[in-house]
């Protein structure tokens, strides 16, 4: 047998073998899907039409043939500006020395995981520890900085809250390890409960909630509320599980969490019925003409946090992933532009950095020296 004939079989098999792992892979990500008792619950609620969970108002999803291709191409056409010029800086908190009482405490680790510390409760939101936001980690976004911290060294979690199952906010491997090393519970939005299910997640660890209905941890409640998203981990569950946004109330304080949100006229009425907020946790990132309605721009989120009363607002979904063509600074850059004339307080941390929402630290530009051309972007609010 010839030398190449040996190399050629040997890179058959090579292939072979990393083809069935990569199928195997996606697979498990891709989650469960509802059947049953959950299928008919989520049938049931007032968000269901035909096959598929529904926005209150129109907001067409990407078309998948046509937008996504296209935001793609722009995204490598532009790659250098969609990315940092050198290391971000993150702060490796080592968890709590002990549980945080009274008014909230929120630490970002990169895009949209944070964690949300209140009257003693310690809360886990989209948390995703993977190197990739993808069904694989062997393809698909790529994260620009490591984690501030271990998913072990994170300390006491009474709750894991997820706003939808995208891969930038359901993550398959850090829930199954939270899963694990935790005795937490998994509060989620209808039908997620089976994608948990899958991973090894007992049932009775997990409440699914539809729009405004609440559960309490402790002595905090979480509010499921309307957000103007979409959901699925794969062509075919396009809407088969449902979005939310997140409130979490206590004694001490308020906060709410975007998950993913376009733009919609509800944020002055659930600030009314359960705010008010000190702080809003608002994506920023990931704006694109693609996602026009299903994703906050920046002077979108200053305008939805004018609606909500003007809370402190800490901007999530950015940094992290590259998911869009924009450069990697302009949503912050934006967002402090549009906030200041607008009277809006901007808290920017590092990932990884504890902010006492009743203390907020002065605004430090960090992200500056590690920017290309950050020119705001400026155009008029959202009426």
């Amino acid at each position: 047998m010839r030398w190449w004939t040996v190399l050629a079989a040997a890179g058959v098999g090579g292939l072979t073998y990393l083809g069935i792992n990569l199928c195997r892979e996606v697979a498990t990500a891709l989650g469960g899907t509802p059947t049953g008792d959950r299928l008919r619950r989520m049938q049931s609620s007032p968000r269901w039409h035909d096959h598929g969970f529904v926005n209150s108002q129109p907001a067409p999803p990407p078309n998948p043939d046509v937008d996504q291709w296209d935001a793609l191409s722009r995204s490598l056409r532009d790659r250098a500006a969609t990315k940092p010029t050198g290391p971000i800086p993150v702060v490796r908190h080592l968890g709590p020395q002990g549980r945080v009482e009274g008014a909230p405490v929120v630490t970002w680790y990169g895009h949209a995981s944070c964690l949300v510390e209140l009257d003693g409760i310690r809360l886990l939101m989209d948390p995703v520890w993977s190197d990739r936001c993808s069904p694989s980690q062997l393809i698909g976004p790529k994260r620009l900085h490591p984690t501030p911290v271990a998913l072990a060294d994170l300390g006491p979690i009474d709750a894991v809250v997820i706003s939808h199952d995208h891969y930038d906010h359901l993550d398959e491997a850090t829930c199954a390890i939270l899963g694990e090393i935790t005795t937490c519970r998994f509060v989620v939005p209808l039908g997620i409960g089976a994608h948990l299910e899958a991973w090894g997640i007992e049932p009775g660890r997990i409440t699914e909630l539809d729009w405004d209905e609440s559960v309490v941890v402790g002595t905090v409640a979480l509010t499921c509320v309307e957000a103007q998203h979409f959901s699925g981990r794969w062509l075919s569950s396009r809407n088969t599980t449902l979005w939310s946004s997140w409130v979490v109330k206590g004694p001490s304080g308020c906060v709410y969490f975007s998950g993913d949100t376009g733009y919609y006229d509800d944020f002055a009425g659930f600030a009314a019925r359960y705010g008010p907020f000190d702080i809003a946790l608002l994506a920023i990132g990931a704006y694109d003409q693609t996602w026009r309605y299903v994703h906050l721009d920046p002077e979108e989120a200053v305008a939805a946090a004018l609606e909500m009363g003007s809370p402190l607002v800490m901007p999530i979904h950015w940094a992290t992933f590259v998911l869009a063509p924009h450069p990697w600074a302009e949503p912050v850059e934006w967002l402090v532009s549009a906030a200041a004339p607008a009277g809006v307080k901007v808290v920017i941390p590092r990932p990884g950095e504890p902010v006492e929402v009743a203390h907020p630290p002065d605004l430090e530009p960090w992200w500056r020296p590690l920017a290309i051309a950050p020119t705001p972007k400026r155009r008029p609010l959202v009426g």
